[in-house]
């Protein structure tokens, strides 16, 4: 089965359904910093041992700064039968086309 991508556009109207979850793959400061509202941050070095708590029957999209580490770690988790999507552009994306959108980006840590 193909690796899914979709732009950030694409991905928002799964933002905080029951069946979705969005996992920020950047740095505990850089999420704080600015994130999806309602996603959790697992930093990339933490995924490996994170994974377990992660359930093969969501939808997991992953995003980081640029789309790059998320497209690897999407690729790893595909491999292991994990449903998961990789938002093309991560957050430079996001700021440049949703900057001013309260109810999208959060600057309040929110912990897994």
């Amino acid at each position: 089965m193909e690796l899914r991508n979709m732009t950030l556009g694409q991905a928002l109207k799964f933002l905080n359904q029951k069946e979705s979850v969005f996992i920020d793959l950047r740095s505990r400061e850089e999420y704080v910093l600015g994130h999806l509202k309602g996603a959790v941050n697992i930093p990339y070095e933490e995924l490996e041992k994170e994974k377990k708590k992660l359930r093969k029957y969501q939808q997991i999209f992953l995003y980081c700064e640029r789309g790059n580490v998320s497209l690897m770690a999407a690729r790893d988790l595909k491999k292991e039968g994990f449903p998961v999507i990789n938002i093309w552009g991560g957050v430079r994306e996001m700021k440049k086309k949703y900057a001013g959108v309260a109810d999208t980006i959060d600057g309040k840590a929110e912990k897994h």
